[in-house]
């Protein structure tokens, strides 16, 4: 491949046919004048991080910690709820969350 007389400077033709396309030149149009180049090195390098699944990884510890410990409180929060009335709006029940979260810790 020829190397460029300008590395930096590239010229690209939307197609406004494409709603994908549509949506890019509006996110574009924007952007102040000298940060459309800033955008699309953003966009380019989040993209590609993607493709090679770079992004830090969830700790699904910490995520079943916390589901647990909603959990926990909401069943605190109902028990104390029931002892003073029975609400006419009624939460969801408790083993339908449990068992999700059993579902998702698989």
């Amino acid at each position: 491949m020829k190397l460029k007389k300008d590395r930096g400077r590239f010229t690209v033709r939307f197609d406004m046919e494409n709603p994908d396309h549509v949506r890019a030149v509006e996110y574009l149009e924007r952007q102040r004048d000298r940060g459309k180049a800033q955008y699309l090195t953003d966009a380019i390098l989040c993209y590609e991080k993607a493709e090679t699944k770079s992004f830090p990884q969830t700790d699904r510890a910490l995520i079943e910690q916390i589901v647990q410990e909603y959990l926990e409180k909401q069943s605190m929060g109902r028990t104390r709820d029931l002892q003073k009335e029975e609400s006419p709006i009624s939460s969801p029940p408790i083993d339908l969350i449990a068992s999700a979260l059993a579902d998702f810790r698989g």
